[in-house]
Parts: C-alpha cells; sequence; structure tokens
C-alpha cells in the first residue's frame, strides 16, 4: 500500500527581480500544487480601481492603512490551512514564523540590485538606448518598491523586512545563478534538511 504523502505549505518570497515568481511556478508544477501569488490580488484590485502605477497605488494603499494588506494576508492565512499549495508573498515566510504557522519550508531569494534591474529589462524585452532610461526607470521603482515594503511591515507587523534569515529557513542569493541552478539548488535545501520527507 502507497503511503500517504503529508500536505505541503511551501512559502516563497523575495523582492522584485529575486526569481521569486519563476521558481514558485517550478517548484508549484514540480510537487504538482496550486500557487497562490499576493502580486496578484493586490495587482486585480488596484486594475479595478483604474492605476496606471502599481507603485501609486501602493503608496496610497499605506497611507490609508494598509487595510486590503491586512485582508490579503488573512486570506493567504486561510489557504495556509488547507496545505497542499504554495504561497507566494514577499511577507507570508516572515508572517508565519511570528505567528506560529506551520511550514514544510520558507523561503527566501535575494539577488544584487544591478542583477535585478537586468532580470526586469531583459523580461520587458527592452534594447537599444531605450535601456539606459529604462535601467534608470526600474531602479528607482525597485528602491520605492522596498521602502514602502519596510515601512508597512515594520508597521504593521513588526517585522524586518531587511532581515530574511531571522524568519525563513532557506535564505539563498540568486545573483549569480540562473533559475535552473536556484531551482536545483532549493530542492537539494529541502532534501538535506528534512523539510520535504
Amino acid at each position: 500500500m502507497k503511503q500517504k504523502r503529508e500536505k505541503i505549505l511551501l512559502v516563497v518570497g523575495g523582492p522584485g527581480g529575486s526569481g521569486s515568481s519563476t521558481i514558485s511556478e517550478m517548484l508549484a508544477k514540480h510537487f504538482s500544487i496550486p500557487r497562490i501569488y499576493a502580486g496578484d490580488l493586490f495587482r486585480e484590485k488596484a486594475k479595478e480601481e483604474d492605476f496606471e502605477s502599481f507603485e501609486e497605488f501602493l503608496q496610497e494603499i499605506s497611507e490609508g492603512g494598509n487595510s486590503l494588506d491586512l485582508e490579503i494576508d488573512n486570506l493567504l492565512l486561510e489557504y495556509s490551512k488547507v496545505g497542499n499549495i504554495l504561497i507566494e508573498s514577499k511577507i507570508f515566510g516572515a508572517l508565519a514564523k511570528v505567528r506560529n504557522i506551520p511550514c514544510t519550508a520558507t523561503i527566501w531569494l535575494d539577488c544584487e540590485m544591478e542583477k535585478r534591474i537586468e532580470r526586469q529589462i531583459s523580461k520587458e524585452g527592452i534594447t537599444g538606448i531605450a535601456k539606459i532610461w529604462k535601467r534608470f526607470e526600474i531602479h528607482r521603482r525597485l528602491k520605492k518598491r522596498y521602502r514602502i515594503d519596510k515601512e508597512k511591515y515594520q508597521r504593521l507587523y513588526k517585522i524586518k523586512y531587511d532581515k530574511p534569515s531571522e524568519y525563513y529557513d532557506i535564505v539563498l542569493d540568486t545573483s549569480n545563478l540562473d533559475e535552473v541552478e536556484t531551482f536545483n539548488l532549493i530542492l537539494k535545501e529541502l532534501e538535506d534538511g528534512r523539510y520535504i520527507k
């Protein structure tokens, strides 16, 4: 008789350009579990309210007390209770640690700013002289987003956004790794650390 596998709850986070979305998709496919992406939930709301700039939307909800953040984080909490799911979120891994929510493993992907900018440019298919302006724009956008997130998570949850090693089981710098190398390293960490049986 085949032994039933325990329910899996994986949480993946990381700043924009770290590879968290790509790796989340790969892990969800590998373990045959659905992926819930918090960013999609925020973007759907921004679209509903006709915001052209996602950063402007984040700034406005931050100034308004972040009730949407709390609503989405509570929704993710409900998903986490079901199990057999991967949650991609910039904060849920840390929140799980603070609130003692049992996870199979929490993973944080970090990356140097320059590499994150390069990845964003490549993703958007920018070439030629346009890359100069786009590089400046992406750098400004990523810095602003980081600042908003850091302030928000400290205020809402007393979480140190710039100290992921205090909250996550696996913290990996992807600056010099491609997606396959990153994925394989994470699988090895999951197996060696006995997170996955």
